[in-house]
């Protein structure tokens, strides 16, 4: 649904506020009023506005242009449309030389308010769809624009970098990418923007989970099988490689790949060849290899659990995503995207955002990242009256800063409680505790026997 304008109405007379208000607010839009200068910036500095209806003759240190170009400088996506009684046409003329969209003359009817809010709210759409289409400008197909451009968005110059230098990137399509970061940072949409910005596009991309695959299957999986190979293989069957064929795979949780995979992958990489199991006959791929991980390889390879020589082959160009705790600028345009979104696919009226909320987000530790905020924001959606959302709406918990000390610092019993913790959470779906332990299925399966810890019971 089309989100409500915003309009501060600006006049020293609160008759006229009031008049305008009530009639604005018939008609669907969100109305504010100020009677003075600093009452209309102080609501600015926690309110987003759309239309400011400014009176030229304001009481004060500020006369009406004065305020207008105020707002021009430091709000320039308010559209102001100036209303004055002077007869003046060097009031008019400076008016529009300092960026007032429309001029509305004194006394004026509620329709001639109305055509000029009217005419500006259609101006104001246009812009926020041509906005929308730039922010969405993308080389991918419809199904994925909203998945990759629209949520790794943000204004901070470290994201930007790495949006550049993916970008970059993407013009080779043969180097491979290793991308780190922790959980819920957006490892897999860099990988599909670095595809689909390249020569690559038009050929598959594919996502594989490392850690998702039985250790039995995992060779089948991504080399593909002969029909006979073994009991199950009742027909020839593609793997992940030929699958990929032309385009990009994708590795996620790459550390976590068996030691005795990560040999043949390597040869799979510099021969770019496979031999299905079960066949004899060699088959060329043609693919890029994008990598991801929140594990420091470096230290698995010193314990060996990962091979040196792989992590050459496969960290031609290295990505790193910070997280969100260190780039909050990034907060407020996440929270509004989200906010959009999802009021659009729910088709509900979108809500006026307090700033509070922004104060109160950025000072959250944020351990699951994006896809963290963009839960909260979905769960305050859900707790909201509908027409706001205040701080009461986000409820926060685990922030870093007000963890609490632990009575006894036993490593065993302190693992075992988090362990049992995110089973809770997650009602005993160990793929979903693994993901928000930051460890792989396989390790929190050791961790379950090490511990002796029943999964029935915690969650019963």
């Amino acid at each position: 649904m089309t989100q409500p304008l915003n309009i501060l109405v600006v006049d020293d007379e609160k008759r006229i506020t009031s008049q305008l208000a009530h009639h604005l607010s018939r008609k669907g839009f969100n109305v504010l009023e100020a009677n003075d200068s600093a009452t209309a910036f102080n609501i600015m500095n926690y309110q987003s506005i759309e239309i400011a209806l400014l009176d030229f003759m304001i009481p004060g240190d500020m006369n009406g242009i004065q305020i207008l170009k105020k707002i021009k400088q430091e709000y320039p996506a308010t559209e102001v449309i100036m209303v004055s009684g002077q007869e003046d046409i060097d009031v008019v003329i400076e008016s529009q030389r300092q960026g007032a969209i429309d001029f509305v003359r004194k006394p004026f009817s509620i329709s001639e308010i109305m055509f000029a809010i009217e005419r500006t709210g259609k101006y104001v759409q246009l812009a926020r769809k041509l906005n929308s289409v730039e922010n969405q400008r993308s080389l991918i197909s419809r199904e994925l624009e909203s998945v990759i451009e629209r949520e790794f968005i943000g204004q901070s110059s470290i994201i930007r970098r790495v949006t550049d230098m993916a970008m970059r990137v993407a013009a080779d399509p043969d180097a491979s990418v290793l991308i780190t970061g922790e959980n819920g940072t957006g490892k897999e949409i860099l990988a599909r923007i670095i595809h689909y910005a390249s020569d690559r596009k038009k050929k598959p991309f594919v996502p594989v989970n490392s850690t998702a695959i039985p250790d039995t299957l995992i060779e089948s999986e991504f080399f593909g099988h002969k029909k006979g190979a073994f009991t199950d293989a009742k027909e020839d069957k593609k793997g992940f490689f030929e699958l990929a064929n032309g385009g990009t795979l994708f590795l996620d949780e790459i550390a976590d790949m068996p030691f005795s995979l990560q040999a043949k992958l390597l040869r799979a990489m510099e021969e770019r060849k496979i031999t299905p199991v079960g066949g004899g006959k060699e088959v060329n791929v043609d693919i890029r290899i994008i990598s991801a991980t929140n594990k420091d390889i470096e230290k698995l390879i010193g314990e060996e659990k990962f091979r040196l020589d792989l992590f050459h082959r496969i960290n031609t160009f290295t990505l790193h995503i910070p997280p969100l705790r260190d780039r909050k600028e990034d907060i407020e345009p996440l929270l509004n995207h989200f906010v959009n979104q999802l009021c659009n696919k729910k088709k509900r009226n979108i809500p006026v955002i307090d700033k509070g909320v922004i104060l109160h987000l950025k000072s959250y530790y944020f351990p699951g990242n994006v896809r963290e905020l963009r839960n909260l924001v979905e769960r305050a959606l859900i707790l909201s009256d509908g027409k706001r959302l205040t701080v009461d709406d986000f409820v926060i918990k685990n922030d870093k800063n007000q963890k609490s000390e632990p009575e006894a610092f036993n490593l065993d019993e302190i693992e075992k409680s988090v362990i049992e913790s995110a089973l809770r959470q997650t009602g005993g779906n160990q793929i979903k505790a693994a993901d928000l332990l930051g460890i792989s299925r396989d390790a929190l399966k050791h961790r379950l026997q090490k511990h002796s810890i029943s999964i029935l019971k915690v969650v019963e």
